[in-house]
């Protein structure tokens, strides 16, 4: 089943020679640990893969049109967010926590309009997390807001 088009691409795929059948990744490197983009389709988004040292915080920021799905593949986390406003007596909105680990593996949504955060709780071993985004990232129109859970 397919179409014809499909079938093509797959028949190229066959003959790929080995030095073909990899492809390097760039990885983004601090003190924090790394960021890595796997893929990046027009229609599809984004997937990338996060990994945090033990203790660190990533995120705290939120999206306009942006949302995310995190799956923590290993280690111990904690995922926060917060809708960004005040309710009606002009209090912040309470921030939300899901316990997150690669042992129980889940997906969270990180909503549009909601401050989120991934804090790594271990002390000794690193949180790896795969992510996907809705569209991928533009440094030109980022739609990435600074902002505390």
């Amino acid at each position: 089943p397919g179409s014809f088009e499909k079938k093509l691409y797959a028949t190229y795929l066959s003959y790929l020679p080995p030095d073909r059948m990899r492809a390097p990744l760039r990885m983004h490197t601090d003190s924090r640990g790394s960021f890595t983009e796997v893929m990046r389709t027009a229609k599809c988004g984004q997937f990338s893969v996060n990994i945090s040292k033990p203790g660190i915080t990533r995120g705290q920021h939120w999206h306009h049109t942006k949302w995310e799905f995190f799956v923590v593949v290993s280690g111990h986390g904690l995922i926060r967010q917060r809708k960004i406003g005040s309710d009606g007596q002009g209090k912040p909105y309470p921030a939300v926590e899901f316990e997150v680990s690669g042992e129980c593996m889940e997906m969270v949504y990180m909503l549009p309009g909601h401050a989120h955060t991934i804090i790594n709780l271990s002390d000794s071993e690193d949180l790896i997390t795969l992510m996907w985004a809705n569209e991928p990232f533009e440094a030109e129109r980022a739609d990435t807001y600074n902002e505390p859970v």
